[in-house]
C-alpha cells in the first residue's frame, strides 16, 4: 500500500506529459472552427488555439495537435506536429501508406502518447520550430503560424519539404507573458511565474535549459534572470518533454527571436566555434541568402556569442545542440531594431513570407547535410571561461560591481577606436591634398597606406 501511494506522489509531482489532443472521427457530425487571419494580424492565446484547431480539423489526415505541459496561469503550451507521411494521408500511394501503418504500429505498442519516434539514423528527420519564449517578441510566434499556414493551408506549393521530413512546431512557448505583453506591458521579456521569497515575478525561459545554467546572471530583477534552477519553470519543462522524446530524430531545431535580424549558430555559453561550424554557418548562409534574393534583406550570420557580442548561458539551441545532440540548431532573429519587437502590422505578412522563403530553404539544406554530420564522433564540447561563471548564492554586489566595470571598460575602448578612425579618415584626406597641390594630379583612391602618428589611435591587435 505505501509503495502504490509513493508512487502516486511521484507520478502527481512530475506533472503533465505530451497528450495529443483529440479529433472527432471523420463520420462525426462536422465542427465548424472559424480561421483567425494569422497573416496580418497578432493574435491572442485563445485566437491562436482556435487556428492550431481550425487546422488539426481540416488537415486531420496529417496534422496532429499535442498538449506539452500547462503554465503557471494554467494554460496550454502546445504543439502541432506536420507528417506527411502518415497511414490516415490518402494522398500517399498505397506502399507508403502500408509503411506508414506498420510504422504507426510499432510506435503504438510502445505505448508512447507523444510524435512518432523511431530508431536508427534514417529517422533524422524531424524540423522543430519554436517561437514565443520571449512575451514581447510577437513577430516570432506570427512568423511561426506562418509557417504552418504554408505547410498545411498551402502545401501543395512545398511538397517537396513535406514528402522528405516532419515537422514539430510550437508557436508560442511562453503564453502567459504573452498575454501580460499584449494587455499589461508591452515591453515584457519573461513569463510570470512568481519567484520564491521575493516580489520579482518571472524568469527568462531562454536562460532556465540546463546547460551550464550555473553561468547565467543571478539577480532576480534582471530580465535575463535564469530562473532558481535548470527547468525551474513550467514552459521549459514542458519543452523538455517533447525535445529529449523526439532526440534520436531531430535533424534541425530553428528558434525564433526578434529583432536582431541574424541568422545564429552555437555556442552561446563560449566564443569557441562548435566542431562542426562549417555545415552549421553553410545552412545559416543557405538562408541569408534566400531571404536576400526574395526581397533584398540582408541579413548577419555567425556563433551566437559573436554577434551578439557577449555570453548566453542556458539557451535552449545550445541545450539542443550540446546536451541532446541534434546535428544542426539556430536561432533566427527577425528585423529589424526600426521595426522593434512588434513592428507595424501591414508588415507581418511580409516578415512571416520572407521568413518562410529562408527558413524552407535551410530545411532542405538541412535534409542534404544530415549524412555529412556525425556528432558521436566529435571532441567533447568547450568548457565556458571561469571567469564568466557565477555560483547561484554568489556575491551579487561583487558581480554587478565587476560588470559594470566591464560596460565602462567597453564604451571607452568604443570612443577610442572611434577617434581613431576619424583621425586615420583625416590624415588620409591632408594627404590628398597635398599631392594634389604639388602635383595637380588626382587624389588617390582610400586604399592608400595609412600613416599613424605615435600616440595616436590603437595599433593593430
Amino acid at each position: 500500500m505505501q509503495n502504490t501511494t509513493k508512487r502516486a506522489k511521484k507520478k502527481a509531482r512530475a506533472g503533465p506529459r505530451v497528450t495529443q489532443v483529440p479529433v472527432p472521427p471523420h463520420n462525426a457530425r462536422r465542427v465548424i472552427i472559424p480561421r483567425p487571419d494569422v497573416l496580418h494580424t497578432y493574435l491572442e492565446y485563445n485566437q491562436i488555439n482556435q487556428y492550431l484547431e481550425y487546422i488539426v480539423h481540416k488537415y486531420s489526415n496529417f496534422v496532429k495537435l499535442y498538449t506539452l505541459g500547462l503554465t503557471h496561469e494554467r494554460r496550454e503550451v502546445r504543439a502541432l506536429e506536420i507528417n506527411w507521411n502518415n497511414p490516415d494521408n490518402v494522398e500517399l500511394s498505397s506502399v507508403m501508406r502500408l509503411q506508414a501503418a506498420k510504422m504507426a504500429d510499432v510506435h503504438r505498442s510502445t505505448g508512447a502518447k507523444g510524435p512518432l519516434v523511431l530508431p536508427g539514423d534514417k529517422n533524422r528527420n524531424i524540423i522543430f520550430i519554436e517561437a514565443g519564449t520571449h512575451a514581447r517578441e510577437w513577430i516570432t510566434v506570427s512568423t511561426c503560424l506562418n509557417c504552418i499556414y504554408q505547410l498545411t493551408e498551402r502545401y501543395t506549393r512545398n511538397i517537396e519539404v513535406l514528402r522528405n521530413l516532419r515537422f514539430i512546431i510550437v508557436p508560442l512557448v511562453n503564453p502567459d507573458g504573452y498575454e501580460y505583453s499584449r494587455t499589461k506591458n508591452r515591453n515584457w521579456r519573461k513569463n510570470r511565474r512568481p519567484q520564491k521569497s521575493t516580489k520579482i515575478v518571472g524568469a527568462d525561459c531562454n536562460r532556465n535549459y540546463d546547460i551550464f545554467w550555473e553561468c547565467g546572471p543571478v539577480r532576480t530583477n534582471r530580465n535575463t534572470y535564469k530562473g532558481e534552477r535548470p527547468f525551474s519553470e513550467p514552459e521549459t519543462r514542458a519543452m523538455r518533454n517533447i525535445l529529449d522524446t523526439l532526440a534520436p530524430n531531430l535533424l534541425f531545431f530553428l528558434s525564433l527571436h526578434s529583432y536582431g535580424q541574424s541568422i545564429m549558430y552555437p555556442w552561446g555559453y563560449c566564443r569557441e566555434a562548435p566542431y562542426h561550424w562549417r555545415e552549421l554557418h553553410t545552412l545559416a548562409t543557405t538562408g541569408r541568402t534566400a531571404i536576400k534574393t526574395y526581397n533584398g534583406r540582408e541579413y548577419r550570420t555567425g556563433s551566437i556569442s559573436c554577434l551578439t557580442k557577449r555570453t548566453i548561458a542556458g539557451s535552449v539551441v545550445d541545450y539542443v545542440y550540446g546536451v541532446l545532440k541534434a546535428p544542426l540548431a539556430l536561432v533566427m532573429e527577425l528585423p529589424s531594431r526600426e521595426l522593434g519587437f512588434q513592428p507595424p502590422v501591414e508588415m507581418i505578412s511580409q516578415i512571416g513570407h520572407e521568413s518562410w522563403f529562408g527558413i524552407r530553404e535551410m530545411c532542405k539544406s538541412a535534409f542534404d547535410l544530415r549524412q555529412s554530420i556525425k556528432r558521436d564522433e566529435e571532441p567533447v564540447a568547450p568548457r565556458p571561461p571561469a571567469a564568466h561563471s557565477t555560483s547561484g548564492t554568489g556575491d551579487t554586489n561583487a558581480s554587478h560591481a565587476s560588470d559594470t566595470k566591464k560596460k565602462s571598460l567597453k564604451k571607452k575602448s568604443r570612443k577610442r577606436s572611434k577617434r581613431s578612425l576619424l583621425t586615420q579618415h583625416a590624415e588620409i584626406l591632408e594627404l590628398q591634398q597635398r599631392h594634389m597641390d604639388a602635383a595637380q594630379m588626382p587624389p588617390r583612391s582610400l586604399t592608400a597606406p595609412i600613416r599613424i602618428r605615435r600616440g595616436q589611435g590603437d595599433g593593430p591587435s
